[in-house]
């Protein structure tokens, strides 16, 4: 148990390797598993116990391969994954494949394998990988269980999906030396050092604001709207847009004034009724 002590073992990367090693022995547990299947269907071979075994171990693997590889890794699961039960399943199923191993060395010595030999021995040789895949998990299994009762947590699971502490602004890819100046200062404002040449003048917006800010009321009262019907509004001019060329600065009298209704003198009732002024040469038939 010292050794893992002596042993400088980053914990942070605990987790990733052991997921690697499971996952590298599900890899290999499928393979075995279509082998055994291709050994099945070939001429001579007989189906017992010896290659029914190693058959059936890679689907007991499984609820193993879930618990270990997934149960430390997320916080609702964190707590069903007790150090001394992961070193427990791990050694078990050591043991496990390991008699899978020698019981499919076993059919080979017995020549059961009729026409595929060839398949039992690379089965033999992919179970021998599999035990040492799972001697390695074993022994992370111990070593996480040696972290746990100094730490009373488990090594590198915590840190799992926490982003790191990085200043916002700081830059993250700095070439300073990793110190206290890892991450130099980044500059967000390109006027900055514009506004560092000159020393702040608190009088440099005098211009632009008057100081007196006194309130002064109005003295004279704003002239009273004018009745647009009186009598000084009657004239008016023609339409503004009458002449489109016309000089918009001109006098005054070409300029339009406030209409009024025409008064009762500007009618003469004693001119005779006049038609306007039209073509009628042009009737409807």
């Amino acid at each position: 148990m010292a050794l893992f002590e002596k042993l400088d073992i980053n914990p942070d990367k605990i987790p990733n390797t052991k997921l690697a090693l499971h996952i590298f022995q599900v890899v290999l547990g499928l393979v075995v598993f279509i082998l055994e299947i291709v050994l099945f269907r070939a001429d001579g071979s007989v189906i017992n116990g010896n290659n029914g075994w190693p058959f059936g171990l890679c689907f007991l693997s499984i609820p193993a391969w879930l618990y270990l590889a997934l149960a430390p890794r997320f916080e609702r699961t964190r707590k069903a994954a007790q150090p001394h039960a992961m070193v427990v399943v791990d050694t078990v199923f050591a043991i496990f494949w390991l008699s899978a191993f020698a019981s499919q060395a076993a059919y080979n010595t017995a020549n059961s394998c009729g026409t595929g030999c060839n398949v039992s021995k690379a089965i033999v040789g992919i179970a021998f990988f599999e035990v040492l895949t799972w001697v390695a998990t074993t022994a992370v299994s111990v070593y996480t269980l040696r972290y746990y009762q100094r730490t009373d947590s488990l090594p590198g699971y915590e840190n799992i999906g926490r982003s790191q502490n990085i200043d916002p602004d700081k830059a993250a890819f700095s070439m300073a030396p990793h110190d206290e100046e890892a991450y130099a200062p980044v500059n967000m404002d390109d006027h900055q050092e514009d506004h560092h040449d000159a020393p702040y003048d608190p009088d440099s917006f005098g211009g632009r604001f008057d100081n007196d800010t006194s309130y002064r009321p109005h003295s004279v009262s704003p002239a009273p709207l004018e009745n647009p019907f009186d009598q000084a509004y009657r004239t008016h001019s023609s339409s503004p847009h009458s002449d489109l060329y016309g000089d918009p600065y001109g006098s005054t009298s070409s300029r339009p004034h406030v209409y009024a209704p025409p008064a009762a003198e500007d009618y003469d009732d004693d001119r005779p009724v006049k038609f306007p002024s039209a073509n009628y040469d042009r009737t409807l038939h």
